[in-house]
């Protein structure tokens, strides 16, 4: 009895590109985080608690215009509606919760080697491990800034909308940064340990480690207060809706730990990320 020969057909499809990939990675991990009963208890409170009020309140309030004043100044709601500090507390307890096992658990069961068994890099894996995190976070992060703008702009008594856009398009931007503020940090923290209890403490306790180091030694000299990722990111808003800086703190260190909070921590997960990689 003779033995059939195998015949193989090549295959005529083409690779998927990159931009597939990262989106492929990021829909699966938004998926995966947006059915857990914890986040959802995070972004439902936390929309609840932080914004909804403060969106209700601006639109019961007779207002001309949407102004820089009322997001980052003392007449809006709490001091401004972007310096809330309640909703620095929900961020944070967003982001440890996602982020924490975006890469730790990856290093701890190595599924990172299927991960690269297949034709991606490390920036497509980070890009999708961020794009994921950034969708859950954004929710809290960036929609609600769009929504209190777009509520109070269509509840103005004047008729200058023009400078209530302004205002919304630099609310864009200052919701962009706080989501990459916070992820890019978050996801540091996951690839710098196996364990995500570990990542996801360090992301919430560092933030007030730094905030208690900046406060102890600001009495000596007012830049140590840019130790406080909060200060570092409130001064930010403030540029960003045209604000100075106070003139006690020197904007070339505000500048550099800017820079650094924001693309520091993925040169250390690409780092990491890349050594694994190589190693695996």
């Amino acid at each position: 009895m003779g033995i059939n020969r195998i015949k193989y057909r090549p295959w005529s499809g083409e690779r998927s590109s990159h931009l597939h990939r990262v989106y492929t990675i990021s829909r699966k991990i938004f998926l995966q985080k947006m059915k857990s009963k914890g986040i959802l208890a995070i972004l439902i409170i936390g929309m609840i608690l932080v914004h909804a009020l403060p969106i209700l309140f601006g639109a019961l309030t007779a207002h001309e215009e949407l102004t820089a004043d009322m997001m980052v100044g003392n007449s809006g709601f709490m001091g401004g509606y972007l310096k809330n500090g309640l909703s620095i507390i929900f961020i944070l307890l967003l982001v440890s919760v996602v982020c924490s096992d975006l890469i730790a658990q990856d290093f701890k069961d190595r599924s990172f080697v299927l991960y690269f068994s297949r034709p991606i890099k490390t920036l497509d894996y980070l890009a999708g491990k961020m794009g994921g995190a950034i969708g859950v976070t954004s929710i809290l992060t960036f929609i609600p800034l769009i929504v209190f703008c777009l509520v109070m702009i269509g509840t103005q008594t004047g008729d200058d909308y023009g400078s209530s856009l302004i205002v919304l398009g630099k609310t864009i931007i200052a919701g962009i940064l706080t989501t990459v503020f916070f992820v890019s940090y978050g996801i540091m923290l996951s690839s710098l340990t196996m364990k995500k209890t570990y990542a996801g403490v360090g992301i919430f306790m560092s933030f007030f480690v730094l905030t208690i180091i900046g406060d102890i030694f600001v009495n000596f000299d007012h830049n140590w207060g840019l130790a406080s990722p909060t200060t570092l990111l409130f001064y930010s808003y403030d540029m960003i809706f045209g604000f100075d800086l106070p003139s006690d703190i020197n904007s070339n260190i505000f500048g550099v730990l800017l820079f650094c909070i924001l693309f520091l921590p993925l040169f250390v997960a690409f780092v990491q990320v890349y050594r694994k990689e190589t190693g695996k």
